[in-house]
């Protein structure tokens, strides 16, 4: 699937079809490279709360708050969410102009750009 295709789909939404992608690319190893837990309020179009546990067991990613406690809060609005999973805008330039806000470990929720990156090359 392109990145245009991923962000045009609307039959489940942009949101739950990431996350149905993102759990695919969940590996062990990428579990003990990051060993965070990341929670993301969307606002906009598809509000919500998701969360990617890369940090226990095999790695769990899904709709609702992690079962964990978390390492950093990333909130967006949704468009912004989809695009930055599809690699069309980078984490680090949506946090510098103010369309991402990061609470928490900042160290660590820049280890989601890896995450990203091997995503981007699944859709």
């Amino acid at each position: 699937m392109s990145n245009t295709s991923l962000l045009q789909s609307e039959s489940k939404g942009e949101i739950p079809e990431l996350f149905a992608t993102i759990s695919k690319v969940i590996t062990p190893e990428l579990v003990k490279k990051t060993q965070a837990i990341y929670q993301f309020n969307a606002k906009g179009k598809e509000e919500g709360v998701w969360h990617i546990d890369l940090k226990n067991g095999d790695g769990t990613c899904g709709q609702g708050e992690p079962k964990n406690p978390l390492d950093a809060t990333l909130s967006m609005n949704s468009t912004n969410f989809a695009e930055m999973f599809a690699g069309i805008l980078k984490p680090t330039t949506a946090f510098m102009m103010g369309k991402l806000k990061i609470n928490g470990d900042l160290q660590k929720a820049m280890k989601l750009e890896k995450m990203m990156n091997s995503l981007k090359t699944k859709i």
